[in-house]
Parts: C-alpha cells; sequence; structure tokens
C-alpha cells in the first residue's frame, strides 16, 4: 500500500509544482553556447550556468551532480557523452552496447546475449540498475538498458560516491548519467520501422509538442516495439520500451516529470559458464556464435517501471535550487541453468539443475541541491550543497530444480535438447529480504583564480549506510565521510589540463556475529589533458584505482581463511588485501575535408593487480591478475559523407579486446579477438518530410569468440558471442 501511495503522490507533486509556475518567457535554445566556460574575465554566475534545460544539443554538457551541469571538455573528471544521434545511428538495441563500441576503456556485459546488462569501465563492474536519470540515482533500468528514451548518455569516469551519493549496493569507478527526451521548440514527429536479424521486426515512434504563447509546456512520448529471432538458434526476444515526459520551462523555474516503463523476455538467453577461475584448464575455442547452449524454453521475463519529477528554481540571490524525487519497481521472473566446462579437447560441457526465480526491487531516490557563486577579492568561489537519498528494498525467492543434468555428454560444437522437456517449478523459498538506504549530505566550493584559469574544487560527502535484513532480523548502520579534491589549468577554452581524487564507498560485510564492517573505501587518482585544435580533439589521462578486498569466510578447512581465522587474524567480512588498477588511456577524434570525414580512435592500456587479495575460494593471492580483464583494448570508427551521392553516409567501427585471464594465478589466457562493424545511411527529402534509411552488418566476418564477465572476488564466466547480426531500419520526420 505505501509504494502505491508512492506512485500516486508523483503526479500530484508534479501538478502542484506546474500550477504555481510563472508564465513567462522560457526561451532557452540560444543559450547554450552562453554557459560555456570560458578563460575571460567574465564570470558566468551559477545560477545561470547550471539551470539549461536538456532539451537541446547536448554533446558538450554533463550533469555531474553535486558539480552541477558542466561543460564535458573543461570538466576536471574524464567524461564521454553520447546523444541522442549516436543511438539513433547505431540501431541501438541496448545501451551498454552502444557506449562499449566506442570507448576504449569500456567493456559490455550481458547486452542482447543476457538479462542483466552493464559496463566494466577501466576493469571495473557498474550495474544497468546503478546508472542515473535526470541526476537521480538508480532509477534507470534495474536490468535491462532501453533506448526509446534516451536523449544523451554521460559516461562519468570517476567515483559516483562523491558526486551522486552512494549506491545501496555499491558502484565503483565511473557512473552514468541518462537524459530523457523533452519535447523541441520545432516539435517531434518521428515514426520507424526495422529489421534485425534472424527476424525481428521493430516499430518505434517518437512524438512531441511545444504550447503557450511562449512555448513554456511540453509533451514528449516515444516507444519501440521489437519481436522475433535473433541470429543465435532457439533464442527469442519479446522488447516493449515506452518513455513519457511533461515538463514546464519558465524564465526562473522548470518543473519535469517523466514515465518510463520497459519490458524484455527472452527465451533460450543467459547461457554462461560458471566460475572460470576454478578450471585447471584453459578454455577451449568458442563455438560459433548461432550455436545455443542452453533449450529454447530457459526463459527470463523483466519489467521496470519508473515514475520521477526534477525541477529547477533560480533564485534573486544568485543561487539556483533543484531537485527531485522518484519511485522504480522492478521485475524478474525465470530460471536458469549454471554451465560447466568437463573436457576442454572435445568441448564436453554439461549444465546444473535449473532454479526458478522471482526477484523483485524498489528504489526511491531523492535530491535537494543548492548552487550558488560568491566572490571574495579576485577570487570567484562556486558553491554547492546536497541532500542525496537512496533506498532499495530487494525481494528475492527461488524454487526447487527444475531438471537433472540433461546436457551430460553434449559439447559446445554441437548440443542437442530434442527429447528434453522442461519442467517449471515456482520460486517460493525466500533467499534475499532486504533494505538498504543511503542518505548523504554533500558539500563543495570550486575556487577561481587568474580570471577563472585556475580552478581548485574541494568538497566532500558524508554518508550514511544502513542494512536491514528482514531474514535474519540483523540491522546496521554506519557513516563515514569521504572527501573530493579535483583542480584544472583552463588557459583557453581549447585546452585543459586536470587532475582529481576521489573516493568510493561499497557497503561493508556482514560477519558470523551479525555485525557489518564500515564501508569498504576505493580511491582514484587521475590526471589528464584535453587539446582541441580545430579539426582534430585529442585527449589523454591516466589514473590509479585501488579498491579493497574482503574475506568471504565461508570455509572452516584447508584454506588460508581457516589458517588465519584459527589464529583469530581473519573473519568474514574482514577487509584483506586490495585490487589495484592503473591504466593509461589516450583519444582522438575529427571533423576533416569540410566535416564529411569523421574518424575516431581510442586506446586503453591497463594493469590490474591483485595484492595479498583473498579469492572466492577463501585462498589469498600474493601478487595477482584480476581475471577477465584484458590488458589492452583499441577502438577506431569512421563516418563518411559520400561526394557521389548526396545524403549517403558510409560508417565503420573497429574493436579490439587484447587477452585476459580466466584465474588470478594467470596460468590460463583467453584470447583476444577483433569485431568488425560495417554501415551506411541515406537521408533524403520526401516533400517536406525528411526520410532516413539505415543498414549494418555487425561482427561482419563472424568472429567466434567469448564474451567475458567477472563476478565478486576472483569469479570469471564466458558467454558465447553473438554472430553476425544484419539490421536495416526507416525512419520519416514529418
Amino acid at each position: 500500500m505505501k509504494n502505491k501511495q508512492k506512485l500516486a503522490l508523483l503526479p500530484l507533486m508534479v501538478a502542484a509544482a506546474f500550477a504555481c509556475a510563472d508564465d513567462q518567457n522560457a526561451q532557452e535554445e540560444g543559450g547554450l553556447e552562453t554557459v560555456t566556460v570560458r578563460a575571460d574575465t567574465k564570470k558566468v554566475h551559477a545560477a545561470r550556468s547550471y539551470s539549461i534545460a536538456s532539451d537541446g544539443d547536448l554533446r558538450d554538457r554533463v550533469n555531474l551532480g553535486l558539480l552541477g551541469r558542466a561543460n564535458a571538455f573543461t570538466a576536471p573528471i574524464t567524461v564521454v557523452n553520447y546523444d541522442e544521434k549516436v543511438l539513433e545511428n547505431n540501431a541501438s538495441r541496448t545501451l551498454v552496447d552502444t557506449i562499449a563500441k566506442t570507448d576504449a576503456s569500456v567493456m559490455q556485459f550481458g547486452g542482447e546475449s543476457n538479462t542483466l546488462q552493464g559496463l566494466y569501465v577501466r576493469g571495473l563492474q557498474l550495474d544497468a540498475k546503478q546508472f542515473s536519470i535526470n541526476g537521480l540515482p538508480g532509477l534507470y533500468s534495474y536490468w535491462h538498458t532501453p533506448t526509446a528514451n534516451v536523449a544523451s548518455a554521460q559516461l562519468i569516469k570517476g567515483a559516483s560516491s562523491s558526486t551522486t551519493g552512494m549506491d545501496p549496493e555499491g558502484a565503483t569507478g565511473s557512473s552514468v548519467n541518462i537524459e530523457t527526451k523533452k519535447a523541441s521548440d520545432e516539435g517531434n514527429r518521428k515514426i520507424g520501422l526495422g529489421w534485425f536479424g534472424k527476424s525481428r521486426p521493430q516499430a518505434s515512434f517518437d512524438f512531441g509538442q511545444r504550447f503557450g504563447a511562449n512555448k513554456e509546456w511540453g509533451v514528449h512520448f516515444a516507444g519501440k516495439y521489437r519481436h522475433g529471432n535473433t541470429p543465435r538458434h532457439g533464442y527469442k526476444e519479446d522488447n516493449q520500451e515506452f518513455g513519457l515526459n511533461a515538463d514546464y520551462r519558465g524564465e526562473k523555474l522548470r518543473v519535469s516529470y517523466d514515465f518510463m516503463y520497459n519490458h524484455r523476455n527472452t527465451e533460450g538467453s543467459r547461457a554462461r559458464f560458471q566460475d572460470m577461475q576454478n578450471y585447471a584448464f584453459a578454455f577451449p575455442k568458442a563455438p560459433d556464435g548461432k550455436i545455443n547452449l542452453v533449450p529454447s524454453w530457459q526463459e527470463q521475463t523483466t519489467r521496470t517501471v519508473t515514475n520521477m519529477a526534477t525541477f529547477e528554481y533560480d533564485t534573486d540571490w544568485n543561487m539556483q535550487l533543484s531537485g527531485g524525487i522518484g519511485y522504480m519497481e522492478s521485475k524478474y521472473e525465470g530460471g536458469f541453468t549454471q554451465l560447466r566446462m568437463v573436457n576442454p579437447a572435445t568441448g564436453q560441457y554439461s549444465a546444473a539443475a535449473a532454479t526458478p526465480w522471482d526477484i523483485r526491487s524498489r528504489t526511491t531516490s531523492g535530491t535537494l541541491k543548492a548552487r550558488g557563486e560568491f566572490d571574495t577579492g579576485p577570487v570567484v568561489h562556486n558553491w554547492a550543497a546536497s541532500f542525496d537519498y537512496v533506498s532499495r528494498s530487494r525481494d528475492h525467492k527461488s524454487g526447487p530444480l527444475n531438471f537433472g543434468d540433461p546436457l551430460r555428454g553434449h559439447t559446445i560444437y554441437a548440443p542437442d535438447f530434442s527429447g528434453l522437456a522442461p519442467r517449471i517449478s515456482s520460486a517460493t523459498r525466500q533467499t534475499v529480504d532486504m533494505k538498504q538506504t543511503t542518505p548523504s549530505i554533500a558539500v563543495s566550493d570550486t575556487l577561481g583564480f587568474n580570471n577563472n584559469t585556475i580552478r581548485l574544487t574541494f568538497g566532500g560527502r558524508y554518508q550514511w549506510v544502513k542494512q536491514d535484513d528482514y531474514r535474519t532480523g540483523d540491522k546496521n548502520s554506519k557513516k563515514r565521510f569521504g572527501p573530493m579534491l579535483a583542480a584544472s589549468w583552463v588557459p583557453s577554452p581549447d585546452f585543459v589540463v586536470y587532475g582529481n581524487y576521489m573516493e568510493d564507498l561499497e557497503p561493508g560485510e556482514v560477519d558470523e556475529e551479525g555485525n557489518a564492517s564500515k564501508p569498504r573505501v576505493s580511491k582514484q587518482i587521475e590526471l589528464g589533458v584535453r587539446k582541441n585544435w580545430g579539426d582534430i580533439v585529442t585527449s589523454a589521462n591516466i589514473y590509479q584505482i585501488t579498491r579493497p578486498g574482503y574475506w568471504r569466510g565461508n570455509t572452516t578447512r584447508n584454506t588460508d581463511y581457516a589458517r588465519l581465522k584459527a589464529a583469530s587474524l581473519a573473519m568474514a567480512g574482514q577487509e584483506q588485501g586490495k585490487e589495484r588498477y592503473r591504466g593509461l588511456e589516450l583519444n582522438a577524434y575529427a571533423n576533416l575535408l569540410n566535416k564529411t570525414l569523421r574518424p575516431s580512435i581510442g586506446m586503453s592500456f591497463i594493469r590490474s593487480d591483485l595484492i595479498d587479495f583473498p579469492k572466492w575460494d577463501d585462498m589469498l593471492v600474493a601478487r595477482g591478475h584480476q581475471v577477465t580483464s584484458p590488458k589492452f583494448i583499441a577502438k577506431a570508427g569512421v563516418e563518411w559523407d559520400t561526394p557521389f551521392a548526396k545524403g549517403l553516409t558510409l560508417n565503420a567501427n573497429v574493436q579490439h579486446y587484447g587477452k585476459s585471464y580466466q584465474d588470478a594465478e594467470r596460468k590460463y589466457q583467453l584470447p583476444s579477438y577483433t569485431l568488425v562493424d560495417v554501415g551506411a545511411r541515406y537521408k533524403t527529402k520526401l516533400g517536406g518530410n525528411t526520410l532516413t534509411v539505415g543498414t549494418a552488418v555487425e561482427n561482419l566476418f563472424n568472429k567466434n569468440y567469448w564474451q567475458i564477465q567477472r563476478g565478486r572476488f576472483d569469479r570469471s564466466f564466458a558467454v558465447v558471442g553473438m554472430p553476425r547480426t544484419y539490421w536495416l531500419k526507416a525512419e520519416l520526420e514529418f
């Protein structure tokens, strides 16, 4: 009943905010250039700099949470922005696929091949449920990464605990913020039809309209529906996405309400090999991506619904107030098996009995911020204060095993599921019933010296972590202050040198006596430089991230943990050792030949060391390498507006992932692989309307590869990469 009350209150809050809005001029479109941070004598007032609504060109502006909206180029944090055009041109089925396709520090997991989707950024995992939307953490989506209502996606390579507050389940090293679509001044009227291999038709729409004397009111809604067979045998999907936005843009007040819905059903998905780190052999060559390693009746369904409202208000005292509140409810139903490799020489594998699951999650997120500016002599202060709150309830149920071991004796190169019949059971056994709450208070001050060419940011966040385990009755509460430091030198708008120190927090573990340890603290140090040469932009940065390890504590004998515990030197949940990531990132993109040729290239070098680190099996590794983390990743892309056919654009993209290890001791390597995509796009006028037709071939050379994933501690997993995929789509704007 309480959850229904929360959902009902949101529209009332929005309606009340709309009712009190002033009927004033809302023309903000021409203000985008004025908010770019410039190294001149004019001071940029905070109340105006950070108040531009997100309904224009979003490529250069990002939402940095506590630090407000900023220019991505001059920000003291590494940020990559993906606007709506990138998503459209890639015909993105999932957001994580698009982000991972171009950024060399990123790998995606899940994507089209799995239910749970997310990213590895600089070797560290970030789940979809940890993404923010319009500055509110944890409300984007719990499982799937939909794209229908995404206006931009901002990948922020820095500690999310510093900028937006700690996620209830913890995240390290990065964050993603989604900006939703809003109605443009000209209106939005677009319909689309697409076809994706093997046989998945897709219909899409995108409509928006502004009203009022000054177009201060706006309504926008967008959606996608895709259904059919993927290129993998026996793997089907049914995907539904919908987003609704209503907003008001006054001179001082801006209010927005968003409703988002996504539903995805898959049959024959989530064929994943478990715990490769335990094998005493290297994995065999990957099979053809068309081969399915699980039967088609292995079914999973996810559903997420979000309601949220945000506001910004420019006061008369050189200060802006902003905030928002939202609620997300997610559900997963299905069952899946765990695959195990038996004989690497032949590719023989087996499957453990499948387990049914019913997983529900409810997330409430809110924020209230104040930003402003004042001077102390020649020094300009841009200050900020915020209160952030995220609460997530998790209710997990499982059930009896659905079948024995039907895949024994089969190989990954020719599995045979004929004669197998599903045995469906219900998920009724409670496994998780927990609520985690992470309120926090944060402050920051950015000092501008020498006409704002030298900027120093000092700040910090006081974080509370509360955990209520309703199954065991345990209640724990911890708190910690985390500092944030950043500096940048911006002698001109085309050049910046920056550095930062930031910390991330993750919930501590509960020991055998029911006591929670303090939040685990990860630390990041980064130095970077960006230069705009005119037609070419280059960037380079180095970083180090350290993250503490901790004992799992599930063994009683014949392990390092058991030995040290007997000597009172170890306890479950206690910190032990660390994992350390040191990396170099190089990126360049250009706009050449009168802006008709747009190449880009990026390279990432990373060393991920384990130092006195406890593994999943409660053994210590003195010096090791974190599993499934390639030392080298390179990505390149190009778009060419052809001179011989007006409106025709050709494109190509290459992703190379270097070798990685399936075990921390570096005994067994996983091979490198390279993926190539090619495509074309044709844009023309039909009367007063615009028709865009696009097509592409993904994984052009049909490369067989293992897409690697990482779990907690040193756990490593693998799924078979998707095969060659064709798609074709047409969109009409009218």
